[in-house]
């Protein structure tokens, strides 16, 4: 496929529970799974065993209303607050705090961290301590001047930024001004975790080709530095997922301390 037919997602809606059956969900490919879901799970909790995620409040920004990414970390903070880019998301987001019946199920992902952890745990237990952690959840424009206008978000103690990124930055400028605004939302000394994919250029959403910004370690070790943040703790795992329907080589999770104030 040409992948300069790719759709942009700054332009277009997005399919949640396309993404969860066709890539995070349990009947995913295994290998895929592995890749995109058990990696940065392991690398998270790497980064908290480690003492990089602390404090009081914690910011999720991630995609397609995902929530795996923060089950190993979020009992670290009182508050939680979910951003959204994208209206279906902010209607699944809604539909999941509600208990709605079609809410997307996680199951798996905990069962993933349970193994990771070699503990276990009652999964709605989990959920529901979840759900009452998080203060709050509003829709994210990055362009605006306030992202979250006309609510002034508090400054937080961590960022989690899932595959977000990489979809929503046009090129590299792009996804520096992104990265600089999210910094923006922290305190100084918090961290912002990142996690995306090296060398990327698109995946396939219900038949189409949608965008995946292509970089390097190099590039996103420079943007970090940039604005201001230094990398704390990175691993870098090889795709072993032949999946066709999303390009890619590697994925990485960056956890980055914020060092200078705004």
């Amino acid at each position: 496929m040409d992948s300069s037919a790719c759709s942009h997602h700054f332009t277009e809606d997005v399919d949640p529970t396309f993404i969860h059956e066709m890539y995070c969900g349990p009947y995913a490919e295994e290998k895929f799974i592995c890749d995109a879901i058990e990696f940065p799970i392991r690398a998270i909790l790497n980064c908290y065993k480690q003492g990089l995620i602390k404090g009081d409040t914690m910011i999720d920004f991630s995609y397609a209303g995902n929530i795996f990414q923060i089950l190993a970390i979020y009992k670290c903070f009182k508050d939680i607050i979910i951003l959204e880019a994208y209206d279906s998301c902010m209607t699944d987001t809604e539909n999941w705090l509600q208990g709605g019946e079609i809410a997307l199920d996680w199951s798996h992902a905990a069962r993933i961290m349970e193994e990771l952890q070699g503990t276990s745990a009652d999964w709605k237990e989990m959920e529901n301590d979840l759900k009452s952690r998080v203060r709050h959840f509003s829709k994210c424009i990055l362009e605006n001047e306030n992202p979250t206008d006309p609510i002034v978000l508090p400054k937080a103690d961590c960022l989690v930024n899932l595959y977000l990124l990489g979809t929503i930055s046009k090129d590299l400028d792009h996804y520096s001004r992104n990265v600089k605004k999210l910094s923006s939302m922290l305190n100084k000394g918090a961290c912002m975790i990142i996690i995306g994919a090296f060398n990327a250029s698109y995946y396939i959403m219900n038949g189409k080709k949608h965008h995946s910004l292509g970089f390097t370690e190099t590039d996103l070790r420079k943007i970090l530095s940039d604005n201001g943040l230094r990398v704390a703790h990175m691993e870098v795992c090889e795709r072993t997922s032949c999946i066709k329907t999303a390009t890619f080589d590697h994925i990485f999770v960056v956890c980055a301390e914020k060092e200078s104030c705004d």
